[in-house]
């Protein structure tokens, strides 16, 4: 039994380096650097609704940190991030909306963490979450739990692919038990994409 606590202990120091290592090839993994464009498909179940919301659209992310969601089902809608600010115009609607991130309240969590993970920023959160990285053959999952001490309105979030670097999985579960699932692909990438993000963000701020 001696031998057995023994063996064990000597190899927890070996295990906390296993995930470590299984951690960092994760974030390597799904880092952006530069421009990239992805298609998404966003499913959310809510708690009032008898059936999921979905949605689909382009999403163009920018060397400096813009995120712009075009959204194009059901209807045409622009969300943007710039800067220190966020912006959403609705054309159908005629709604334009534009505030300081620190002003969205709940929102601006959700949006900063999207936007981290959809860049491959995740190393970001780490002082708001525990990661948990897994391998199951092909395929990889990171699973991201809010820490105790963190904001109490802080989503789980899990992001999940496979060989093909190309797509990955977002899914984030709110404390009140709704959640969203994107399902990306990587359409586009490259200083090309610069034009459509200068052209969107104009737009969604009616300049």
């Amino acid at each position: 039994m001696k031998r057995v606590l023994c063996l064990l202990l000597a190899l927890l120091p070996m295990v906390g380096l296993a995930d470590e290592a299984g951690l960092a090839d994760l974030l390597v993994r799904i880092r952006q650097s530069g421009f990239a464009e992805f298609r998404y498909e966003e499913t959310r179940k809510l708690e009032l609704a008898s059936s999921p919301w979905q949605a689909q659209g382009y999403m163009l992310s920018g060397a400096d940190g813009r995120l712009i969601k075009l959204q194009l089902q059901p209807k045409r809608i622009i969300m943007a991030i710039a800067g220190d600010r966020m912006y959403y115009w609705d054309p159908e609607q005629k709604q334009r909306h534009a505030a300081p991130l620190g002003q969205a309240g709940q929102a601006t969590g959700q949006i900063t963490v999207f936007r981290s993970i959809l860049q491959g920023h995740a190393e970001e959160l780490q002082p708001t979450y525990d990661f948990a990285p897994e391998k199951h053959g092909k395929r990889w999952v990171l699973r991201m739990t809010p820490k105790r001490q963190s904001d109490e309105y802080a989503p789980s979030i899990e992001i999940s692919g496979d060989e093909d670097e190309r797509k990955r999985q977002v899914l984030i579960r709110q404390t009140d038990g709704e959640s969203t699932e994107y399902r990306l692909i990587k359409t586009s990438e490259g200083p090309e994409l610069e034009y459509s993000i200068q052209r969107l963000l104009l737009e969604a701020t009616g300049d």
